[in-house]
């Protein structure tokens, strides 16, 4: 419990004293209320004649409101009285409602973005084996019950410990015997709530687990939605999701009912206790050891102590949930960030080399790429072609330390590619994906991403050379067009065009498309290529591709094949030997 500890106050972190005055305020509502009850304690006693009986009576009725007499004549003080506590108490119970909405929202936002500002930072490694539903869950829903409990809950056990030691305390006053009956029963149900309390816990994990597959589905579903209909598989798709609402509902239903029987059952022991402080004041009153204000009193007080107290089992049983949700934060924010800032920043002019560079994924059991020697010159263009899963993407990738080689070296323009910082090699190679995303912005704003601070004129030129400027300039709202959510208001290829135009409106001496060219035509492919040279005979540049017709203006093409380079040449060199690039050619030749 110390680590839940720990972490509950580290989210309080700038808000302590905030945080601190709302159980203050807590503390002052349970003596206006306490005292309010015992004011009406006095008023039964006044009306019944009854002499005031322990220290506090005594004290309250004839130094603070001028003696049994006095009162018996102004009876009107009571009411003074019960409006004045009333009244505290409603200005107590606002303060605190605003103070615990204050501190809510601030915490709210602060983890929210905490949460966030990891995922944004983790490697991308690590992202690629976490599922978005689970990631949404844990931003949203987790994140929510542990604040609640925090904020909310926490209070609630601050309130219960008051309410429970003070009402003895003042029990005690009046007799030890109804005092120590008062609070007789709650051991057993403490002892009954801690037991119980273990299945509640495990049974909701599995629910929140089961919650979170869910949200998976749905976002998978709403990701591929176009997929879907283009097969006509929404019935399938609904049978299937039909699937996780059904695993969902049993694991609630069993969650429930282990809670409702905690309750349901508890309050045989609530009422219990409240039914023995009852007969055991008449008792005593039968005695002659108690009046009826201080059995009304005995009887109010143990209702305040133990309707709490059985209150507390709820709050453990959110505990429950509460720990279940840190630990899937825990997740989150115990993986290391990916470190972007530590290294070299020379100065890159775009000549790698790669010195017998494998790479192995950590959860596969065979090399991906192995022994790749190459040097590529700069401002020399490269294409890569290879059938699917050669390799080709993770060649790029390794550029951009998206991954880390595992073999082999990687030098560029002879600085160890591992020793280069990753913020700054990321600034100087810029990566047009196969797959654009767009934001659901303008179009302007879009292009905006790469570079806040773009002009008017490397906007236009970076379009023209996309060859989306005309596209753009169709459309009624020219550049302030929004583009809806993931572009999804575009075409394929104006996304792919849009996509590059984003890329290329910074100068830098590493371009690299990996396949982002398969989307557009081959004129509109031609003339981007053919911009692309005219802008800067510097840029190095790596076109990832399928199509002979992109490769062969290239300075040398390389075929991988299995994970290795196995071709190296010029489109003439090439065609003229045998292998894979001479077959794909005479393929694409004979269909065109």
């Amino acid at each position: 419990m110390g680590r839940y500890a720990k972490i509950m106050f580290k989210m309080t972190k700038g808000h302590r004293g905030l945080y601190l005055f709302g159980f203050f305020l807590t503390f002052l509502g349970v003596v206006f209320s306490l005292t309010s009850i015992y004011v009406n304690k006095i008023l039964i006693d006044v009306l019944n004649g009854d002499a005031p009986a322990g220290k506090i009576a005594i004290f309250i009725t004839n130094n603070i409101m001028g003696g049994q007499d006095f009162l018996r004549q102004n009876i009107w003080i009571f009411a003074l009285s019960i409006i004045g506590i009333t009244t505290g108490m409603a200005l107590i119970q606002t303060s605190k409602n605003i103070v615990q909405a204050s501190v809510n929202t601030s915490i709210m936002k602060e983890m929210q973005l905490k949460l966030f500002y990891h995922i944004e930072r983790l490697p991308y490694p690590k992202l690629k084996t976490m599922k978005n539903g689970d990631l949404i869950q844990t931003c949203t829903r987790d994140e929510e019950v542990l604040r609640n409990f925090v904020i909310g809950q926490i209070n609630m056990i601050v309130y219960t410990f008051c309410i429970v030691v003070l009402s003895f305390l003042i029990l005690l006053t009046v007799n030890v015997t109804i005092a120590v009956t008062s609070i007789i029963i709650l051991p057993v149900l403490s002892i009954y709530s801690f037991f119980l309390i273990k299945e509640v816990r495990k049974r909701y994990r599995k629910t929140d687990d089961s919650e979170s597959r869910m949200t998976s589905k749905i976002e998978e579903n709403l990701s591929a939605v176009r997929v879907v209909k283009a097969y006509n598989n929404e019935k399938y798709e609904i049978e299937d999701f039909e699937k996780y609402l059904a695993d969902y509902e049993t694991k609630f239903i069993r969650w429930r009912k282990t809670s409702s029987f905690y309750f349901a059952s508890s309050d045989i022991l609530v009422f219990g206790q409240i039914v023995l402080s009852l007969l055991t004041g008449i008792y005593l009153g039968t005695q002659g050891k108690m009046n009826i204000g201080d059995l009304y009193l005995a009887v109010t007080f143990t209702s305040m102590i133990v309707w709490p107290v059985r209150q507390v089992a709820q709050i453990l049983s959110n505990l429950a949930q509460a720990i279940v949700s840190m630990d899937r934060m825990d997740l989150i924010l115990n993986e290391p960030l990916e470190d972007i800032t530590t290294g070299l920043t020379p100065n890159i002019q775009g000549d790698f080399v790669f010195d017998g560079t494998g790479f192995q994924y950590s959860d596969g059991n065979e090399e991906v790429l192995h022994d790749i020697n190459l040097h590529v010159h700069a401002g020399e263009t490269i294409a890569v072609m290879g059938k699917t899963g050669s390799g080709k993407s993770t060649f790029v990738n390794l550029l951009t330390r998206l991954y880390d080689y595992t073999e082999g070296h990687i030098l560029l323009d002879g600085v160890e590619l591992k020793d280069i910082q990753k913020e700054y090699l990321r600034r100087n190679i810029a990566s047009v994906l196969q797959e654009p995303f767009l934001f659901s912005k303008t179009i302007i704003n879009n292009l905006k991403m790469a570079n806040k601070n773009a002009s008017e004129k490397e906007i236009l030129r970076a379009t023209t050379i996309a060859d989306i400027h005309n596209t753009i300039l169709s459309f009624e709202q020219g550049y302030d067009t929004p583009v809806g959510e993931k572009g999804v208001t575009l075409s394929g290829g104006q996304k792919q065009r849009l996509a590059i135009a984003r890329t290329i409106i910074n100068d830098v001496p590493i371009l690299i498309f990996d396949d982002s060219l398969s989307a557009v035509d081959t004129e509109t492919d031609l003339n981007i290529r053919s911009a692309l040279k005219s802008r800067a005979k510097n840029t190095t540049t790596v076109i990832v591709t399928h199509r002979v017709a992109t490769a062969k203006d290239a300075d040398r093409i390389i075929v991988f094949e299995n994970g290795t380079i196995t071709q190296c040449g010029t489109h003439d060199e090439l065609v003229n030997k045998d292998g894979l690039y001479k077959r794909v050619y005479d393929i694409q030749t004979r269909i065109i």
